[in-house]
């Protein structure tokens, strides 16, 4: 009888999974990961590495955000999972342009 019960309920408890996930990587390691990450594309990109310091990154919903504006006016957004693995680096040149008729 005790087995039976264990079979029947055994599912039910792998379902029981905390969904919070905790980040494995403190503020500081995960800014070094992003200005990295970042600049690699950056010298990819614009041929420069504007990202030196900056604003911490946020953790958020499980994952690191980091957003820092460079020299040059390109900015940066990296997303790393919890553990600092990559999961975007997007970077945006602004312009300001007059443009005349």
């Amino acid at each position: 009888m005790k087995t039976s019960c264990i079979i029947l309920f055994a599912p039910l408890l792998v379902g029981c999974t905390s969904t919070h996930q905790a980040a494995s990587l403190t503020t500081d390691q995960a800014k070094a990961v992003a200005i990295r990450l970042a600049n690699e594309k950056a010298a990819a990109t614009y041929h420069s590495q504007p990202f030196h310091d900056g604003q911490p990154p946020s953790f958020v919903a499980g994952h690191w955000t980091w957003r820092q504006l460079g020299t040059g006016d390109i900015e940066a957004t990296v997303e790393l999972a919890a553990d600092g693995s990559t999961n975007s680096v997007t970077l945006i040149q602004l312009v300001d342009k007059l443009i005349l008729p």
